[in-house]
């Protein structure tokens, strides 16, 4: 009894694949992740001032958990003052990411965030292929071919668009908005050949990011706030599903993290060797 339990949930997994196939992004899915969305970017533009820049200076433990070298995930939610957030037919998530990158300088950290071609290096195993398509002043067009596996396979072909701003001398914000997302078709087979945009499995239909940097007490501290909407849980396959999808914006995040304080402390390191 003990060896099969383990093969349960992948077994309901798999049969559930069927039902679990079909989601359409509805225009009303898509306008309430869009309150959701003007919602936040209101309030992040309310705290575009040195004393409330960053969410970690309201909590001095928190900050020195970060300054001691921890990556802190914790929902963004509770900055909206909610556990949760129902979106009809979807899944909205709001993840947000705290660490410090010891050494580092608002410079330092621009130069990797805009070394796009790099980002499947930066980001593997979720970023197999990137490039900028276009730029003009502080705004970008990127594309990055994300993959995540957990049992099924998803591979997407993402677009989006990122404008960079200084508060001041030692404060940067980045915002990223989704423009595109499409699934592949059969990622053994060809990389280019999509499922319709919005009628697909509903792995991930938006995706947000909203970087804020400072530079202080010798490196740079960053938070990133990530909101994403996915597919609802068809009924009976909570258990599984809202797991598997749960669990994508959260490990994100986490690599989202881990690689940029890995490509910029490698960009100083390499720096300092030249001077």
């Amino acid at each position: 009894m003990t060896r099969v339990r383990p093969l349960l949930p992948i077994c309901a997994l798999l049969a559930a694949q069927p039902s679990f196939a079909f989601a359409k992004l509805t225009s009303e899915t898509a306008r309430e992740f869009d309150r959701y969305v003007e919602a936040a970017e209101s309030r992040m533009a309310q705290d575009l001032q040195p004393a409330r820049f960053l969410q970690m200076d309201a909590a001095p433990d928190l900050k020195a958990r970060v300054r001691g070298g921890e990556l802190v995930i914790q929902s963004g939610l509770a900055l909206a003052g909610a556990k949760e957030i129902k979106v009809s037919g979807g899944l909205l998530q709001d993840w947000l990411g705290m660490m410090f990158i010891p050494g580092a300088s608002i410079a330092g950290v621009r130069a990797v965030l805009q070394d796009y071609p790099n980002y499947k290096n930066f980001y593997q195993p979720e970023v197999i292929e990137s490039r900028e398509i276009s730029h003009h002043g502080d705004e970008y067009e990127i594309f990055l071919r994300l993959y995540e596996k957990h049992i099924l396979t998803v591979v997407l072909n993402a677009n989006y668009h990122v404008r960079y701003a200084m508060l001041d001398a030692t404060r940067m914000y980045v915002d990223s908005h989704s423009t595109r997302i499409a699934e592949v078709k059969d990622p053994n087979y060809s990389y280019t050949e999509e499922e319709t945009v919005g009628d697909d499995t509903g792995f991930l239909w938006r995706l947000n990011s909203y970087w804020r940097f400072e530079e202080a007490n010798g490196g740079v501290y960053a938070e990133c706030d990530a909101i994403s909407l996915s597919r609802d849980v068809p009924l009976g396959l909570g258990f599984i599903l809202k797991g598997f999808l749960e669990r994508f914006p959260r490990e994100s995040m986490l690599n989202t993290l881990r690689g940029t304080k890995a490509a910029v402390l490698a960009r100083e390191n390499q720096a300092g060797e030249t001077r």
